[in-house]
């Protein structure tokens, strides 16, 4: 706030300030001002640049002019207010221009209101005046129209200034009038208020009805209203108030009529409804006398979350000359109690009582809250309402929250106490229970900018996160050590101290990783987190640490400055890949906006085992869901982002690594025995890895049968990717045929092709490989002998080469096999006719052979015989398909 102008006093006593200028975030006005013998003479201009400074819900700004001019005693006053395009409660108002007009006289006041305008395209049309006549003061007009709500009466005051009058009022469209004071409301509400002298008594009649008042989450329905307060000043009062329902988020007061009749100087007041599903009753006593009110309370029971609440015994409070006094009132709650005794007024001298308190009340005051337990101790208020001086000392035993039921966490016991003065929160606090164990305490202002001053020092488990982690696929097992201080402003804490943990396992399932021994120091300092020590052991093998910088200050998006060291590491993927390894890692820039991981990986040995595909017999079964519900879809979509990385367009974290190993990358796997070695260089980030360079061969030999053909070429790369990819190329020769096999794409899949010079099909190329002859020159054995090779290199039947084999040897079925020693064993099926197939199963162990015949007589009716080295059987056979 600003403030600037001159004043002058003149030698005859004339008081003038020029050029005057008022300047907040609420009001910027300019002025002028001079008083001469008595007179005043002064004018004002500006405007209101803030609306929504003055009001809850309002944008905008406002005009204003007035001037005063005349005698002190009885100034002459005109002011005007203008605004248009104002938002107030997002209606817009237009044209609004409010007038005031009078004589500002005590004896004899008089003047004329009136505002014109609209909001949200309803108009605005306000008149009244105030009129003195023979000693008394009337307003004989007040009207007021704001769209389709009427207001109309007429008030007088005596020579005692005691009113007399009537308003009538039909407001249907509430929420226009609410939004004249910056506020959001809807309902409708209809009545009259009569107002009655007589002998010195002011008497009050009101009726009032509606359909229902709403704002925020408090709604009122039905509302009716027919009081007739006999003396404003004794609180003689009849009649009764009615509503249907009083709803405010999750609480629910249903059929309420509270009652009012008097009995003698008394008034009886008796209130009834249903509160949270069960009746709310409560009876009791107002009375007055000389300048004493009391209230006598009777009885109260109620039952909100089916808590039982009831008034132990009748208690009267007391209120004199602004003082409350309570001669002592008990409530009990479920199976506990509250005590409440001493006065409030111009001093304070309260004390209050808990005894298992069910701790399932707060869940009233705040859904989904899900408190369970119960609270005990004592609470003593002292001082002036102006300085409270406040003393508490609380227990809550089997403390339970929805939340950390949520997490996981058991009751706690929690236990605290200390006190308020000055501005100032004063707590010394002990948690403990479901292997938390905490203490702390200080000072935390409620002023200004809330300064804290705390310490806190305990053992929190990891299972309090473990839901979180659990949704990215890891699992984390232990306990922190917590020594932390508190200092600063609320809105910008700074926090220090330490963060420690040992003996602690992380697993990150997705990876197939487990950290055993986990042990980490973490120091804060306020700006950032300085990692002394962070080291774990893989349960693979090896050690990982690391050490370095994390910026906490709010705002900085936590720039990291970190080392990680990699010693001996094994990684075992549990599918396709082991490997030892060793490094140097960092971990550099904001963590929320751009970390980039960088350093050297040195791969010592790796192996890479190329997967063994389904039995030759099996093949995929493609399966499509038809009609499939938009659910179903949903879920597959997010599979299929899963599994393909996600969004390759995505921010990831920054990747600038260089993976080098000299030699000892091995590949083996059906038949696959090579060696590999070389540097990698992964850039880009994780949601897109740009990945250059190659493994190459060092060594390597394809075994095929008892034929052994070395590796001429071969390399490993990634192509941007992170499945390694094969380009493995073996060459023999047969005769004068020069022939090439090459084992070829993702590790995890690869495929074997033959090819030779001068060119020859597959089958043919692999009959002179192994046997140096012509298919056409090859026995039935020789064949199903390369086609189990066949399978072996493939994994399973192959859509070119084994199908060939397969009609080669003129079969419909073909099977490359195991038993149950793991000898190879082929078996060929033919149909014979239509109802008649026969089989045929090498036997391993002999070498001979075993055929079976099946005959489909028909009707599920089947006939099937055996016969074979290890004898003969038949049987009948009844098959049929549910």
């Amino acid at each position: 706030m600003s403030l600037e102008g001159r004043l002058k006093r003149a030698q005859d006593g004339a008081i003038e300030v020029s050029a005057a200028r008022l300047k907040s975030g609420t009001l910027d006005a300019s002025g002028s001002a001079k008083l001469a013998n008595g007179n005043l003479e002064a004018s004002v201009s500006g405007t209101l640049p803030a609306l929504g400074k003055l009001l809850a819900d309002a944008e905008g700004k406002a005009t204003f002019e007035a001037t005063a001019t005349g005698p002190l005693a009885a100034l002459g006053v005109k002011a005007q207010v203008v605004s248009s395009g104002a938002k107030l409660a997002g209606r817009t108002l237009s044209d609004l221009v409010l007038t005031v007009d009078g004589k500002a006289d005590p004896k004899s006041p008089s003047g004329t209101l009136t505002a014109t305008g609209a909001l949200d395209g309803q108009a605005i049309n306000i008149k009244s005046d105030v009129v003195s006549q023979d000693g008394r003061i009337s307003i004989p007009v007040l009207e007021a129209k704001v769209g389709p709500n009427i207001l109309k009466g007429a008030v007088t005051l005596g020579a005692d200034y005691l009113p007399v009058g009537n308003v009538t009022f039909e407001f249907p469209d509430i929420g226009l009038l609410a939004a004249m004071a910056g506020q959001r409301a809807s309902g409708d509400l209809a009545g009259s208020a009569v107002i009655e002298n007589t002998n010195g008594k002011t008497a009050l009649t009101i009726k009032a009805s509606g359909k229902g008042i709403s704002r925020d989450a408090l709604k009122v329905v039905n509302p009716s209203i027919d009081l007739r307060i006999a003396d404003l000043q004794t609180a003689a009062i009849s009649g009764e108030v009615r509503t249907d329902s009083i709803v405010s988020g999750s609480n629910r007061l249903e059929r309420l009529k509270a009652t009012f009749t008097r009995e003698g100087n008394e008034t009886i007041f008796d209130v009834a409804g249903q509160y949270d599903g069960a009746p709310l009753l409560t009876r009791g006593t107002v009375q007055q006398a000389g300048d004493q009110l009391r209230i006598s309370l009777a009885s109260f029971e109620a039952s909100p979350r089916r808590v039982p609440i009831r008034l132990s015994k009748p208690t009267t409070f007391t209120l004199r000359g602004g003082d409350l006094a309570l001669d002592g009132i008990t409530i009990g709650a479920g199976n506990g109690t509250i005590a409440v005794s001493g006065a409030a007024g111009h001093s304070l001298n309260l004390a209050a009582k808990l005894t298992s308190l069910p701790a399932s009340l707060a869940n009233t005051f705040s859904a989904g809250l899900g408190a369970e337990g119960t609270i005990g101790g004592t609470v003593t208020v002292k001082g002036t309402p102006a300085q409270p001086n406040v003393a508490y000392q609380l227990q809550w035993q089997g403390a339970r929250t929805s939340q950390t039921a949520a997490a996981g966490v058991g009751p706690l016991q929690i236990g605290a106490q200390g006190g308020f003065a000055n501005n100032q929160v004063r707590l010394d606090l002990t948690l403990s229970g479901s292997g938390l164990s905490f203490k702390g305490g200080g000072t935390v202002g409620v002023t200004g900018n809330m300064p804290l001053s705390l310490k806190l020092a305990g053992t929190v488990p990891f299972d309090l996160i473990r839901d979180r982690l659990a949704a990215q696929g890891f699992s984390l097992t232990g306990n922190a050590v917590i020594d932390l201080s508190i200092s600063g402003a609320a809105k910008s804490p700074v926090i220090a101290g330490t963060i420690s943990t040992s003996g602690g396992r992380l697993v990150d399932v997705r990876r197939n990783l487990a950290v055993n021994d986990l042990t980490a120091r973490v120091s804060l300092d306020g700006r950032q987190a300085t990692i002394q020590q962070l080291s774990g052991r893989l349960a693979t093998g090896g050690r990982i640490s690391a050490t370095g910088t994390v910026g906490i200050a709010p705002g900085s998006g936590y720039p990291a400055n970190v080392a990680v060291t990699l010693t001996d590491l094994t990684y075992v993927d549990g599918t396709l890949v082991t490997a030892n390894v060793a490094g140097d890692l960092t971990l550099k820039g904001p963590i929320l906006t751009g970390l980039v991981i960088g350093g050297e990986v040195r791969i010592r040995r790796a192996g890479i085992t190329i997967p063994e595909k389904l039995p030759a017999s099996l093949s995929e079964i493609d399966i499509r869901h038809r009609n499939a519900p938009p659910a179903v879809l949903a879920m597959v979509k997010a599979l299929e982002q899963v599994s393909g990385g996600g969004d390759a367009e995505g921010r990831g974290v920054g990747l600038d690594l260089k993976i080098s190993a000299p030699r000892q990358i091995f590949v083996r796997g059906r038949g696959v025995d090579a060696e590999l070695g070389g540097d990698l260089t992964i850039r880009g980030n994780t949601s897109n890895p740009s990945v250059s360079g190659a493994f190459t061969l060092k060594r390597g030999r394809l075994e095929i049968l008892a034929r052994r053909l070395d590796f001429t070429s071969g390399t490993i790369s990634f192509g941007g990717g992170l499945i390694p990819t094969l380009n493995l190329v073996a060459t023999s020769t047969a005769g004068s045929t020069t022939i090439t096999v090459t084992v070829a794409g993702q590790a995890n899949s690869p495929t074997v092709e033959f090819s030779s010079s001068p060119a020859l099909p597959q089958d043919e190329v692999l009959a002179q490989l192994i046997f140096n002859r012509s298919m056409s020159n090859l026995s039935a054995v020789q064949i199903a002998q390369l086609a189990a090779a066949a399978s072996q290199l493939a994994g399973g039947p192959s859509g070119g080469l084994f199908s060939s084999l397969r009609s080669k040897l003129g079969v419909d079925d073909l099977d490359i096999s195991t038993d149950a020693e793991g000898r190879a064993q082929v078996t060929a099926g033919k149909y014979l006719n239509k109802r008649t197939y026969l089989e045929v199963t090498q036997d391993p162990e002999n070498g001979g052979a075993e055929a079976t015949i099946n005959l489909d007589v028909g009707r599920g009716v089947k006939l099937r015989g055996q016969a074979g080295s290890s004898g003969s059987g038949a049987g009948i056979f009844y098959e049929r398909e549910y």
